[in-house]
């Protein structure tokens, strides 16, 4: 009895590629042992089996895009012994026909597609294809396929929009996935010696996500500064008794905590703009992004439900998903349903920072390193602790008085804790 591993869901309409692939046809596998690692635009996601058995056949290659359904592994039921290959070619009329390429699974294995008119004729489309067509107001009737492709896919929609900033907006003209123009640049070589590295998946990814959210988006920015001198003694005060309880009990968490407390107040904040309907949606929900720097590349992993959870139990959290994603062990969905992203550089240093919000939220906050500053307090100068705050926003949804005071309120959470309660 033979049965069919097909790629779980790696979360609400991501795709990815193979990166690995760590069996071969005759090794015995076990439920819930891991087969291939797929790499998404934010995670490299170890899948597992989801039966026992013997690797028949193995159905994808490193390098091939897949997506839920995509069938990955041919298994036979544990004790029968894989399907010997035959000496000679079998007569036709007894020989089972090898499994399609995985881009040319038939219906029966491969999600279904439904036409739609394109610059090429009449073509298929992939679910995920008019999925992210829709989220960004593509019509698909510009879209050309691949060259010798059957049916348009999410790479395709995906390299449209590219095409589309790279050339101001302007019509695609350049052949059916050609990268979108750029100005060449100058031969470096010719002033002295260079040497080039190609750009990590990671990287790659984040830069076509920033050009995009930077052109998608009208940014402005605000900064301000918050006398934290209190709040880093109270956090002095308590960090061995968050420690105890296995988290760490940073100014990031602490933030955190302050910013669901703003978001209830602003939900303008915690919100997205669809540019297709004119309308703002508004997120009953309050999901923290945090920004991590990895050997891998900037990565975001999100505090699911923040407003729900105490200041320790967000360090908890924090402290684990900071691991995971240094290590590179995140699940997909860690870095899923974010509603708004904290980007805290103050480890390193910096005066300011500028950061491009993260699409599709509309705002997000950079802080940079805290410093003591002389402030005079009427009668004399006294160091504060000062740290630095910019909040980056959409400014279709969101309006620069609204962000003012935003920030203000947020300052003031933060130099009189006991408000974020009130």
């Amino acid at each position: 009895m033979t049965h069919d591993y097909n790629l779980p869901s790696l979360g609400d309409g991501v795709s990815g590629k193979i990166t690995e692939i760590l069996v071969q046809p005759g090794d015995t596998v076990s439920k819930d042992q891991i087969v291939v690692v797929v790499g998404t635009d934010k995670v490299d996601a170890e899948m597992p089996v989801d039966t026992d058995g013997v690797v028949e056949q193995i159905l994808v290659k490193k390098g091939d895009d897949v997506t839920e359904g995509t069938p990955i592994l041919r298994l036979k039921a544990s004790g029968a012994a894989p399907a010997a290959a035959p000496s000679a070619p079998a007569p036709a009329a007894v020989a089972a026909p090898a499994p399609p390429p995985v881009a040319e699974a038939p219906a029966a294995v491969a999600p279904a597609v439904s036409a739609a008119p394109s610059s090429n004729g009449s073509l298929r489309v992939s679910p995920l294809a008019r999925k992210r067509a829709k989220e960004l107001g593509v019509s698909l009737s510009d879209v050309r396929a691949q060259e010798g492709a059957g049916r348009i896919s999410y790479k395709d929609v995906v390299d449209f929009v590219k095409h589309k900033i790279d050339t101001g907006g302007g019509a695609s003209t350049s052949a059916p996935g050609a990268a979108p123009a750029h100005k060449p640049l100058p031969n470096f070589e010719k002033y002295g010696p260079v040497d080039r590295q190609a750009q990590s998946r990671i990287g790659i990814i984040t830069a076509d996500n920033m050009v995009y959210a930077f052109n998608a988006i009208p940014h402005a920015w605000i900064s301000e500064k918050a006398d934290i001198t209190r709040l880093e003694q109270l956090r002095q005060q308590y960090k061995d008794q968050v420690k105890a309880a296995g988290g760490a009990l940073t100014t990031t968490a602490i933030l955190t905590k302050a910013i669901t407390s703003m978001l209830r107040k602003m939900p303008q904040f915690n919100a997205s703009y669809d540019p297709e309907k004119r309308e703002v949606i508004f997120k009953k929900y309050y999901n923290i992004g945090i920004a991590v720097d990895t050997p891998r590349g900037l990565l975001v992993p999100v505090i699911r439900n923040a407003d729900q959870k105490s200041l320790t139990e967000i360090s908890i959290e924090l402290s684990e998903l900071s691991v995971r994603t240094r290590d590179g062990k995140n699940k997909p969905e860690d870095l899923d349903g974010g509603t708004f992203s904290i980007s805290n550089i103050g480890g390193i240093g910096g005066t300011n920072m500028i950061s491009i919000v993260n699409w599709p939220q509309v705002a997000i906050l950079s802080i940079t390193a805290a410093n003591y500053e002389p402030h005079w307090n009427g009668k004399e100068f006294e160091p504060r602790l000062m740290m630095p705050m910019t909040i980056g926003w959409d400014h279709r949804v969101i309006n620069g008085a609204d962000a003012a005071r935003f920030l203000k309120e947020l300052k003031n959470i933060l130099e009189e804790p006991f408000l974020g309660w009130l």
